[in-house]
């Protein structure tokens, strides 16, 4: 069967859903009640990631960008509260000293989906696009120090299709430095990290909960911080920064959840552990086919983690292989499997974050995994077996090309 809209054989991607029976009351409570936004739904999805992150805070949004935009632009008012004194009310650990109104760059991979530099962009503040590791795809703590100035305002990382980034020397630098450490967690509930679930670690963090991730809220985000400071500003931000008298100490916007919203995400993040189980099993399968083929690396997991596995990808190397990136998603295609070169272009060669690129610098690996790296099936429709199969069909695609170096 060819591929085409709605009718792939094998779907990149099926959201993991509760079924309707189970959403069915609690939408009917929502709805009977008319408290469609701001109400006891919320509050008790809020609570739950609490409790599964070990964060003080958790503040739902309407998506991971807004949540990272706010965060990103409450950066100078958590530094002036810190001036005036808050240091007592505050619990956050590393990384919770934030830039100054002088600081305005932020540090961040170039190997990250789009959002996470537009959200950099929208909140006045310029991205500095550095290195990530050639085996895990995160970004490189090494590159991170040394991109550090007077001007940089924070760390923006990622814990990249899942695997956890190196928080230890994050952390580690932004405590030496005083610059505040911030992750894009969009693909981070269902990743562990020495057996727990990320979230607590640097100033804060950003979830997804949109259809493509394992806790699913149709869409939306929540920011998990220990830093009341930042609650608080993040609270305001999202509701158009309404200081409660309405009145406003920051620029905001509408980043509501919707109730609904909520009782969605709240049902999905019940089902998390059954649901990581499940796409971690089918990847197990991917991997045990796909390891030895010449020419296919995988991202490596440290040995202390587990992913969620938002993603599973390989990186083709086409000398090795005898097959290119393009050739292989093509001949899936007509197989009937949909697969996806995800962060290609890299950010620093797409139009709207090229000039940020410093002069003379270069991402060479950045550059190689954007070319080389694909996306395969996986949700709840990618049992072991599918994974075997279409396993089995690249290990068949590339047995019928000749490589050049093999």
């Amino acid at each position: 069967m060819t591929g085409g809209a709605g009718r792939w054989a094998v779907p990149l991607v099926r959201p993991d859903l509760p079924s309707f029976a189970e959403l069915a009351p609690g939408i009917e409570r929502i709805v009977g009640s008319g408290m469609l936004t701001k109400g006891a739904v919320l509050e008790a999805f809020e609570a739950d990631v609490s409790a599964a992150t070990g964060c003080r805070h958790a503040i739902a949004v309407s998506s991971c960008t807004v949540g990272l935009a706010i965060v990103l632009r409450s950066l100078a008012a958590v530094a002036d509260r810190r001036r005036a004194g808050c240091d007592a009310a505050c619990h956050a650990g590393a990384g919770c000293a934030a830039a100054a109104h002088t600081r305005t760059e932020v540090i961040v991979p170039s190997f990250i989906f789009l959002a996470a530099p537009a959200a950099i962009v929208w909140a006045g503040l310029e991205p500095v696009f550095v290195e990530v590791d050639p085996a895990n795809y995160t970004i490189d703590p090494v590159a991170v120090e040394r991109a550090i100035g007077e001007r940089t305002a924070a760390i923006l990382a990622c814990h990249t299709f899942g695997c956890p980034c190196d928080m230890d020397a994050l952390e580690a630098i932004s405590r030496r430095t005083g610059v505040p450490l911030i992750v894009d967690a969009a693909h981070g509930l269902g990743t562990l990290d020495r057996g727990r679930q990320v979230g607590a670690g640097g100033l804060a963090q950003v979830f997804s909960l949109s259809p493509t991730k394992l806790v699913v809220a149709g869409e939306g985000g929540v920011v998990v911080t220990s830093c009341d400071c930042l609650a608080d500003l993040v609270r305001m931000g999202r509701e158009y920064g309404n200081d409660g008298r309405y009145g406003s100490r920051l620029p905001g916007l509408n980043g509501r959840m919707p109730e609904i919203s909520a009782h969605l995400a709240r049902a999905s993040l019940a089902r998390l552990d059954d649901v990581a189980a499940r796409r971690g099993a089918a990847v197990a399968a991917y991997r045990d086919e796909l390891r030895d083929l010449p020419g296919i690396s995988l991202q490596e997991i440290p040995a202390a983690a587990r992913s969620s596995w938002k993603d599973f990808t390989i990186a083709i190397d086409p000398a090795r292989c005898g097959i290119d990136r393009q050739a292989l998603h093509a001949c899936l295609a007509d197989e009937g499997i949909e697969t996806r070169a995800y962060y290609s272009p890299c950010c620093h060669r797409m139009e709207a974050f090229a000039g940020f690129l410093r002069p003379g610098q270069s991402l060479p690996i950045t550059e190689r995994l954007a070319d080389t790296v694909l996306a395969l099936p996986l949700g709840v429709h990618v049992t072991p077996e599918v994974a075997r199969s279409v396993a089995g069909r690249i290990r068949a695609a590339v047995a019928a090309r000749p490589a050049v170096l093999r």
